[in-house]
């Protein structure tokens, strides 16, 4: 009977973790103060999935940011913009933020004849519709 309920308390444990991962969005950038180390960013996510849930980010550009345009949005909404200034152009008037949400709104209407349109996505947290 110990046994049992060990077990399923370790199962408790163990589901409410990957339920606290499949929340969270975790990503690793450079340290802008020193290129050789790392900081971790700490953003929930929109609904539960797996996608982007752990993300190396120290060697991307703004190429690489646009391929996960769900991420670069909630990074925005969490105003963690500027832990991504190193993909901005630093020859640009805009701020990061600026420059990501541009270059976003640049890809999402770039489709070519073989590739299907992308589909609309929102930011809004899952839920019940108001």
């Amino acid at each position: 009977m110990k046994s049992i309920v060990r077990f399923v308390s370790l199962l408790l444990i163990l589901s409410g973790w990957i339920v606290a991962g499949l929340c969270l969005h975790v990503v690793r950038t450079p340290d802008p103060d020193n290129p050789q180390q790392s900081k971790l960013l700490v953003v929930p996510k929109n609904r539960l999935d797996v996608n982007d849930t752990y993300v190396d980010a120290r060697g991307w550009t703004m190429q690489d940011a646009t391929a996960h345009p769900m991420l670069i949005l909630r990074l925005l909404e969490a105003g963690k913009a500027e832990q991504l200034k190193y993909l901005a152009d630093p020859k640009s008037k805009n701020d990061v933020a600026t420059q990501l949400t541009d270059a976003l709104s640049n890809t999402s209407g770039a489709t070519t004849a073989k590739s299907p349109a992308p589909a609309p996505f929102s930011t809004r947290p899952a839920g019940f519709a108001r």
